[in-house]
């Protein structure tokens, strides 16, 4: 699209972040005791009463308000959808996938700890464009195997087809990156024949910056925390890098301990990411790292593509919060450490 044609998508995308949740929003929901105070709050004070105009907050459990929380970031994208065309739409639903990706990853948690898969299918929303499937019947497998025969007619079947004949709960993890590849992929590959210029690159920009830091992530778990053999942690890393030169993946891989690779990371662009103590705050740093990075984006690139992706990405950390503060809420947990969670606050 030329730049004149965002105009309109630009307009859209900053109307629609300008009624996402701000800081005082965030604090009321902290006050409240229940779910269905949360849902209450959100349904009489912002734009999420559109979709919960006519759920009954003293009975809505948390699988229900999830799903709708899901839907609410569906709607954002059919939206979306309306103010593209061509290229850059196809571009859109390829980003899409990683819903469809992600729908799939809950249930198959839900397989390996033998949990009960029906109430996973609130979770596969994101998969209703598959006119193969059937999602109350996708909710009710058993099995690994046949989760698999059931994505039958889509491309999901085809990425995860040698695990046919594997046992369940042993390659879980090998399942997960499969599906991750395929995404990322897909993303590069569609990128090179649906996109060019500012949108080719903000792209780039956006899918490389959170690849290098996923694979700063899993060196970090692979090497330091389980010492895995640096071939295993290799072979795993996301095949695409964007600042990470090859020679400084090589040093963390060998880096002997947590000082080591402190010390190696301080020479990249992502060294604020380790400079906690702490490491169980390393996915949080990752995310509110990203949240200002889509921020930025969203704010410096609008007549482009990015402007659609980031207010996506901005959406799904909003969803992540809200689902924290009832997790929180549920369990019991002091208001300060709720609040540590929530990203962008």
């Amino acid at each position: 699209m030329a730049m004149g044609d965002y105009d309109a998508l630009m307009a859209k995308t900053r109307a629609m972040y300008g009624k996402l949740l701000k800081r005082e929003d965030y604090n009321e929901l902290l006050k409240q005791k229940s779910v269905g105070d949360v849902v209450y709050y959100l349904k009489h004070n912002t734009y999420y009463g559109n979709i919960l105009t006519d759920v009954n907050e003293g009975e809505i459990h948390r699988g229900q308000f999830e799903k709708i929380l899901r839907k609410s970031l569906m709607n954002d994208y059919d939206k979306l959808f309306c103010f593209t065309h061509g290229k850059i739409r196809d571009f859109l639903k390829v980003i899409y996938l990683r819903h469809e990706i992600d729908s799939l990853k809950r249930l198959l948690r839900v397989l390996e700890t033998k949990g009960t898969t029906s109430t996973a299918e609130e979770s596969l929303i994101f998969l209703k464009n598959y006119d193969p499937l059937h999602i109350a019947k996708l909710a009710t497998v058993q099995n690994i195997r046949e989760l698999i025969n059931e994505l039958k007619g889509t491309p999901y079947y085809d990425v995860l087809r040698p695990f046919l004949n594997e046992k369940d709960g042993d390659n879980l993890f090998m399942i997960e990156m499969s599906l991750d590849l395929y995404y990322v992929n897909m993303v590069f590959s569609k990128k090179k024949t649906l996109l060019s210029g500012l949108d080719a690159e903000t792209v780039t920009r956006s899918l490389g910056t959170e690849i290098d830091i996923l694979n700063l992530l899993w060196i970090y778990r692979g090497r330091i925390i389980y010492n895995m053999d640096r071939s295993i942690v290799l072979s795993y890393l996301i095949p695409h890098r964007y600042r990470l030169p090859m020679d400084l993946i090589y040093e963390l891989v060998d880096a002997t301990d947590k000082d080591a690779f402190m010390q190696i990371t301080a020479q990249s662009r992502y060294s604020e990411l380790f400079l906690s103590e702490d490491s169980r705050f390393y996915d949080l740093k990752f995310s509110e790292y990203m949240y200002d990075f889509h921020r930025r984006m969203l704010r410096n690139y609008g007549f482009s593509i990015a402007s659609a992706i980031s207010y996506l990405y901005l959406k799904e950390y909003e969803i992540s919060n809200i689902v924290s503060i009832i997790e929180g809420i549920r369990y019991g947990m002091p208001v300060e450490t709720i609040r540590s969670f929530i990203v962008g606050m």
